[in-house]
């Protein structure tokens, strides 16, 4: 049975992205840790070799570490696809196919892979794409001149599956002559390789634009989650009465084990409830490290929990039950200390106050409680 191994190219500068695609978040995952399940479900390959920049190889390397149960080694890339293939093919020495894929192709199907693989064993060469779905016309200073028959027009993508060997000869030549190629399967065709083509689904597409972003986010079935928090502490007298991160004069505070700033400790519960993350105890249990505690530093410390778990935040609406003092003079600055702890604009931070007219503990000013909402995209 013919070794398989895979070279994973994720080594690319991302201009149009403005930013490393292989580390942006689709649907909770990044689109190298989604590229990465893919062949490794495939069950095709013994081997995964991933050619990245020198600076991303310990975030590919923990990456991979969390997702790969296949060996894999990394390769430092090149300036140009053809160039990180190059190096990359140094490790695939030894092996009877070597595919080839963008890293960014973090939608392609197992079975597509599967596909490829097994074409190329058969026939020497195999590379997945899509037929041309537009008329295409050909064009001439600015006029169009004719059209094209798009029967016999694809467009190109990856895997793009080879014989080690043909591979490897391909590429020498290409280096020899001086000639750089946009893809592995030119570099077949001007050796007069005949390479089989395998249809993908409209799935596999290439993560390389904000736009691709968005269509990335619909295949991957983001939606939107909503979580409720609520909390409720007694009053103590010599104790100070924080609110959303505010020292409010008042005669007495809320007891609690950090500050007990209910208003906080509500929207952390809404967040941890949206992203299904338990609740603020399992966090931030009453232990020592967290006696006395700025509830905002508790905040900032969610916000990292929801961000790890491939979520973002999309407003928080919250509101506190107390009898007194009144707070409205007090809200903005609370609107603003709760923005700044989750790293979102203020216009997606409501805070608001209400008493229950002397019914309940609240309004015997026993304790003060309150209740938020969050929503989170993810």
């Amino acid at each position: 049975m013919a070794s398989v191994c895979c070279i994973v190219l994720a080594a690319g500068n991302s201009k149009r992205m403005g930013e490393n695609k292989m580390f942006l978040r689709i649907g909770g995952k990044y689109v190298l840790e989604r590229t990465l399940e893919a062949l490794q479900k495939s069950g095709c390959f013994e081997q995964i070799i991933i050619a990245c920049r020198g600076g991303d190889m310990q975030a590919v390397e923990t990456i991979s570490k969390r997702v790969l149960t296949t060996p894999f080694v990394l390769a430092e890339g090149g300036g140009e696809r053809q160039f990180s293939v190059g190096k990359a093919l140094g490790a695939a020495a030894g092996f009877d196919i070597a595919a080839v894929h963008d890293g960014a192709r973090c939608f392609v199907s197992p079975d597509l892979i599967r596909e490829c693989v097994k074409k190329a064993v058969e026939t020497g060469a195999a590379a997945a794409g899509v037929r041309a779905r537009d008329t295409i016309k050909t064009l001439c200073n600015g006029t169009i001149t004719g059209t094209v028959d798009r029967e016999n027009l694809v467009n190109i993508q990856t895997p793009q599956v080879f014989k080690y060997g043909l591979l490897k000869a391909a590429h020498d030549k290409a280096n020899a002559e001086g000639f750089v190629g946009t893809d592995e399967c030119v570099l077949l065709e001007r050796m007069g390789i005949p390479i089989s083509f395998v249809e993908a689904d409209r799935n596999n597409i290439k993560i390389t634009t904000p736009e691709d972003i968005l269509l990335g986010k619909l295949i991957a079935g983001e939606n939107t989650r909503t979580g409720w928090g609520c909390d409720s502490h007694r009053f103590s007298p010599n104790r100070p009465l924080i609110l959303g991160g505010v020292n409010i004069p008042h005669t007495q505070g809320l007891l609690g084990h950090s500050d007990a700033d209910v208003l906080i400790h509500a929207v952390i519960d809404a967040l941890l409830g949206a992203a299904a993350a338990k609740d603020i105890g399992a966090h931030f249990p009453c232990t020592g490290k967290f006696a006395g505690i700025s509830s905002l530093l508790l905040l900032e410390r969610t916000r990292d929990i929801i961000a790890d778990k491939g979520y973002r935040i999309i407003n928080i609406d919250a509101t506190v039950i107390i009898e007194r003092p009144k707070l409205s003079p007090y809200v903005k600055q609370m609107r603003e200390n709760i923005a700044a702890a989750l790293q979102i604009d203020i216009t997606a931070v409501s805070v608001k106050a209400t008493t229950t007219e002397g019914m309940g503990f609240e309004g015997s000013e026993e304790g003060a409680s309150a209740c938020a909402i969050a929503a989170v995209f993810g």
